[in-house]
């Protein structure tokens, strides 16, 4: 959501060795990414681009899954759309910081955070207060434990040890872990200097989560919600976006990126793969998904960031581009943090009418919200941001697209299912 925007265009280009990092301007034509002539045709073209497509299509998708699951269908796989934010989170936050390493040959770690201070912050805070302040007028007792901590960002580990008791901030886990990413992996991206010290880093990470992993579900038998909720038990899903983002920069693994792309007709395959793992966890609960499918899900997806981005303009894909789908993604951030109560008091004011129309009229009422949230809280701090982008701005900048704002994270499944 945020960063796929062109700094300004200067009559001459300074040499960039000789500049700070927040002094230096880009050329008007950036050059294409190194690994680009090693890429399929297709999917290079789309990437050298300033905005990815298809990717905010993949989060409306992933937010209306956590919707319906949580309001009106719960065998629907809302932990599926969790699980979609991390590694849609992790490699585009990779891909925007390897942008600026090519063009300026470092990264501010000051205008990261800023961004990223402005993007999420104003609007989460808003929701707690808001929600805090409808508690005291109406006189609710506050779980004080779980509002402190998903106001420190640290409510997943919160509901992780000691339980969630299932209040309106139940879903803030998920901002949790998102968070606690932002603030370690751009440090350790810079520490490594160099993507193939990157790749290896993130190889063997992966695979120590996994074992991690297998270890606390087959012989710690850990709690449920200490897998599903710990950033480390999770950790290895936002790391597989940031090895795909590393791998696609680079140009590796080129045989494995023409078969995944080959046809169009692949995307449906993916799709189908992730439907049988939905099923496999409503069969055989959260074993199979701790154990397999959290292996298995998250490199689905990223196959599926792949091919949706190559085929942009046809078949799934395209509809994931249709103008009124990527709004939908645009304002997924408010979406998640209201969902749950703009559809409550839709269900309330609608009152016996019928299930469907019920469901219709919730729905319409949480676009309304998050649209409201968007353009009155959230447009305007994007124009703000704009100040904190590397390079040399224009007097009137053009607001960036938001593209790596994935905050729209579901809540904790109460099953087994999810």
């Amino acid at each position: 959501m945020e960063v796929f925007s062109s700094a300004a265009k200067t009559d001459r280009v300074r040499p960039i060795q000789r500049l700070k990092h927040d002094q230096m301007s880009p050329s008007e034509n950036p050059r294409s990414f190194s690994g680009r002539c090693r890429l399929p045709a297709s999917l290079a073209q789309r990437l050298d681009g300033s905005h990815l497509p298809s990717l905010d299509g993949l989060r409306a998708i992933a937010a209306f899954m956590v919707v319906f699951y949580h309001c009106f269908l719960p065998a629907f796989p809302g932990g599926m759309g969790v699980l979609a934010f991390f590694v849609l989170s992790g490699f585009l936050i990779t891909w925007l910081l390897l942008k600026e390493e090519e063009r300026f040959g470092t990264v501010s770690l000051k205008f990261f955070y800023v961004r990223r201070a402005l993007r999420i912050f104003p609007a989460f805070y808003a929701y707690w207060f808001l929600l805090m302040g409808a508690h005291v007028i109406a006189g609710k007792r506050i779980a004080m434990g779980q509002a402190i901590a998903s106001l420190l960002y640290v409510g997943n580990y919160y509901q992780a040890i000691i339980g969630d008791p299932k209040t309106g901030l139940s879903h803030t886990w998920s901002l949790g872990v998102e968070e606690q990413f932002y603030l370690l992996w751009p440090i350790t991206f810079l520490w490594l200097k160099g993507n193939q010290r990157r790749m290896r880093f993130l190889l063997w990470s992966i695979a120590g989560v996994w074992l991690y992993r297998e270890l606390l579900v087959l012989f710690v038998h850990a709690p449920q919600q200490y897998v599903y909720q710990a950033f480390e038990a999770r950790a290895d899903h936002l790391m597989i976006g940031c090895l795909l983002a590393v791998a696609l920069r680079e140009g590796l693994w080129t045989p494995l990126w023409r078969s995944l792309v080959a046809v169009q007709s692949l995307v449906w395959l993916t799709l189908g793969l992730l439907a049988c793992s939905v099923v496999c966890t409503d069969r055989y609960g959260s074993t199979y998904r701790d154990a397999i499918g959290f292996i298995v899900d998250p490199i689905l997806i990223a196959i599926l960031i792949v091919q949706v981005i190559a085929h942009s303009s046809v078949g799934f894909a395209a509809v994931l581009n249709w103008r009124w789908v990527r709004y939908l993604g645009t304002i997924s951030y408010g979406i998640y943090l209201y969902h749950g109560h703009a559809i409550l008091v839709a269900d309330k004011v609608t009152g016996t009418l019928p299930a469907v129309v019920s469901m219709f009229i919730g729905i319409l009422s949480v676009i309304a919200v998050a649209s409201a949230s968007y353009w009155f809280l959230e447009e305007p701090l994007l124009r703000m941001r704009a100040r904190f982008m590397p390079g040399q701005l224009p007097r009137n900048p053009v607001v960036p697209h938001d593209a790596d704002s994935l905050t729209t994270l579901p809540t904790p499944p109460r099953d087994a299912r999810t």
